[in-house]
C-alpha cells in the first residue's frame, strides 16, 4: 500500500459534497499525485495500476470497473464551497473523463477552482495519509475521517447537527435524527474504529430533549495502518520471532520472499 498522503485546504476539507467511496478514492489518488508546492495540469492521468498500489488493492476486472464508475461519478457530482463569504457551487472536473480503451487509463480534466485548494498551500490546510482511508468502503465513512482528521491536534471536534449534514452532502436528507444515526453516523463510526487510524467517541448534544449538535473525541494512531509490506518486512528478521495469524501467513507468501 502506497505511503502518499493528500494535502487539501481547510476549506475543501470543510466543503458540502456527497461522493461514493470509489469516487471518493479516485479524487483522493490525483490528489495525493499532486506536489502540494507544485502547480500541477488541469488534466491528470491515473492508470488501474496506479489506483490499485495506492489503494492496497489487487489487480482484478473489479479495477477497471471501479476506476470508470468512479470517473462517471465525478463527473456528476457537484461542491459547494466557502470562500469569504460566500459559498460557490463548483463541478469537480470540466468535462467526461477519457477512458483509453485497452491501456487501462482514465484522464480528467480538473476544475481549476478545485485544484486552487490542492496546490500552493502556506497556511489554512491538512496533510494526512492515504493509506489510512483506503480500507473504509463508504463515502460517508471516508467523509467523516475527512471532517474529523482536521482537527488531529485537539481531538475533539463539535458540530451543529446542520452544520454536519451539510459537509456530509445529505442537508435535505434524514431529517428525524433517529434516521441519521442509524444510517449514517454509526455505520461510519464502526468503519473508522474498525478500519482506519482514529479511534472515535460520539457525544451528542441535547437543547432539552432534542439532538441539535455533535461531538466527536478521538485519537490517532499513526501506527495502526502500517504499510503491509512494513509489518511484514519486521516479522522476516532474524532476530525478532512474532507469531502471526493464517491471514497475514498467507499475505507474507503471497507478499514476500523472505
Amino acid at each position: 500500500m502506497s505511503n502518499l498522503t493528500v494535502t487539501k485546504s481547510n476549506a475543501l476539507l470543510d466543503a458540502s459534497y456527497q461522493l461514493s467511496a470509489r469516487a471518493q478514492k479516485l479524487m483522493l489518488c490525483c490528489v495525493a499525485k499532486i506536489h502540494p508546492k507544485d502547480t500541477p495540469s488541469p488534466q491528470m492521468s491515473i492508470t488501474a495500476s496506479e489506483y490499485a498500489e495506492i489503494l492496497g488493492m489487487d489487480m482484478s476486472d473489479d479495477v477497471y470497473r471501479d476506476l470508470h464508475a468512479a470517473a462517471d461519478a465525478l463527473f456528476d457530482a457537484y461542491i459547494s464551497i466557502k470562500e469569504g463569504d460566500t459559498t460557490k457551487r463548483y463541478r469537480w472536473v470540466q468535462e467526461d473523463a477519457i477512458k483509453h480503451t485497452g491501456e487501462g487509463t482514465v484522464t480528467l480534466m480538473w476544475s481549476n477552482r478545485i485544484l486552487r485548494h490542492l496546490h500552493n498551500l502556506n497556511r489554512g490546510f491538512k496533510t494526512y495519509h492515504i493509506k489510512h482511508i483506503a480500507n473504509l468502503d463508504t463515502g460517508h465513512a471516508i467523509r467523516l475521517y475527512e471532517i474529523l482528521i482536521k482537527f488531529e491536534k485537539t481531538g475533539w471536534r463539535e458540530m451543529s447537527l446542520a452544520d454536519f449534514k451539510a459537509m456530509m452532502g445529505i442537508a435535505d436528507k434524514y431529517p428525524l435524527y433517529k434516521n441519521l444515526n442509524t444510517w449514517v453516523i454509526k455505520p461510519a463510526l464502526k468503519q473508522l474504529n474498525k478500519s482506519s487510524n482514529l479511534t472515535v467517541k460520539l457525544i451528542p448534544k441535547k437543547k432539552g430533549r432534542k439532538i441539535v449538535g455533535l461531538r466527536f473525541e478521538f485519537k490517532v494512531d499513526n501506527q495502526i495502518q502500517l504499510d503491509l509490506d512494513d509489518i511484514l518486512a519486521q516479522k522476516c528478521t532474524d532476530s525478532v520471532k512474532i507469531e502471526i495469524d493464517d491471514n497475514t501467513r498467507k499475505l507474507k507468501e503471497k507478499y514476500l520472499d523472505c
